[in-house]
């Protein structure tokens, strides 16, 4: 399998770069685009489509190749894979919990391949995370390679899925790949180290938390991380917080499940997580980042390719965009170190919540978490 990486501001950008990909008889047929111009969606489809290509495609609020750590617009992996090796699914969401789609894909890849693995992503952040990996890890086992990330951008947190004739921004696009023929590795890596004290979630609705150990959520959120985390300090009722330390919440027979706090209710002292969480959650603060957090993650990369996989044709990353606030400048030596580690073509974006497999673990949903995997051709 050959793989190529091309980015742009805009299609007419992109369609450049393509016809030099071309120039030595190169034949992609799949194409994974990650992009944040969203008024480029029909156009850069459009393109490809027309090109025979298949699409694969997630909206996000930037998007990153081996050759530069941050980009605004679109990028493109362009992979030649044989079509027989490949599927691409789009579901809509509807009114679902998410666990349907997630049977839905899982089932779909069973039916498709005897052995599947599966790249998604989702639009519509409040579709559980959780569940869509419950339901998936149901039909295709709780053994089956799962790797992905939630699109959407910074602001309103809206995001769109994409293929090449159909776009939505309430559902799931799932690549299933068959692994007789393609191998895949990855691993889902925080760094993030726990701090302070063990506490619980007293009361909590959906993702909104009332009360950690029976006092008001957000007075232990501000006595912990401090004042300045709320941006806008005159702002009364909803307000947006900004942290970049997660919780880091525990799960039986799990990593520790990592979700941040994206909002806060001044009226009653509430706060808002990235996902619903069940009550008598217990968790712990985050400490602040350091280089120890992204040593962690890249290690993670060196060690699948000492251990298990020499080479690669690809990569393809997803990576929280709270990673991005946190880390700071930090986050590119991230992409980089990763990207180094096979020298290979590669794709990523940051997401609003990230699937993958911990070291030995099975596949879950994570929060400001880096989610990879490395694809071959056998």
């Amino acid at each position: 399998m050959k793989a190529k990486s091309i980015k742009g501001k805009s299609t007419d950008e992109i369609k450049k770069a393509f016809e030099q990909c071309k120039a030595d008889g190169f034949k992609p047929t799949l194409a994974l685009v990650f992009l944040s111009a969203m008024n480029e969606i029909e156009a850069i489809c459009s393109l490809l489509d027309k090109e025979g290509i298949s699409i694969f495609g997630a909206s996000t609020f930037a998007e990153f190749t081996e050759q530069e750590a941050e980009n605004t617009g679109i990028a493109v992996l362009l992979l030649d894979i044989n079509p027989a090796y490949f599927k691409i699914a789009l579901i809509d969401n509807g009114e679902g919990s998410g666990y349907e789609i997630g049977c839905h894909i899982g089932e779909t890849g069973t039916k498709t391949f005897a052995n599947p693995a599966f790249i998604i992503s989702t639009a519509n952040y409040k579709i559980p995370g959780a569940l869509i990996i419950q339901g998936m890890i149901e039909k295709a086992g709780a053994d089956a390679t799962i790797v992905g990330g939630k699109a959407g951008e910074l602001i309103n947190l809206e995001g769109k899925v994409f293929t090449n004739t159909q776009s939505i921004d309430n559902g799931i696009i799932a690549l299933i790949l068959d692994q007789d023929k393609i191998t895949l590795k990855g691993i889902a890596a925080s760094g993030w180290k726990p701090a302070g004290t063990e506490k619980k979630i007293t009361q909590c609705t959906g993702p909104w938390i009332y009360t950690i150990d029976d006092q008001p959520a957000f007075d232990i959120v501000k006595k912990f991380l401090g004042n300045d985390i709320v941006e806008d300090k005159n702002k009364e009722g909803i307000v947006k917080l900004n942290i970049i330390y997660p919780l880091q919440l525990y799960r039986e027979g799990g990593s520790p499940y990592m979700l941040p706090v994206l909002f806060a209710n001044t009226e009653d002292n509430s706060v808002m997580l990235a996902e619903a969480v069940p009550e008598g959650s217990v968790f712990r603060f985050s400490m602040p980042p350091d280089f120890e957090v992204i040593d962690m993650v890249i290690k993670s990369s060196v060690e699948v390719k000492e251990k298990e996989m020499p080479d690669a044709d690809a990569l393809v990353i997803f990576s929280c965009i709270g990673r991005l606030g946190s880390l700071g400048p930090m986050a590119s030596k991230e992409v980089e170190g990763l990207a180094a580690t096979w020298n290979s073509p590669m794709i990523g974006l940051y997401s609003l919540g990230e699937f993958g497999r911990v070291a030995n673990g099975h596949p879950e949903f994570h929060g400001t978490t880096v989610s990879w995997v490395a694809l071959k051709e056998k």
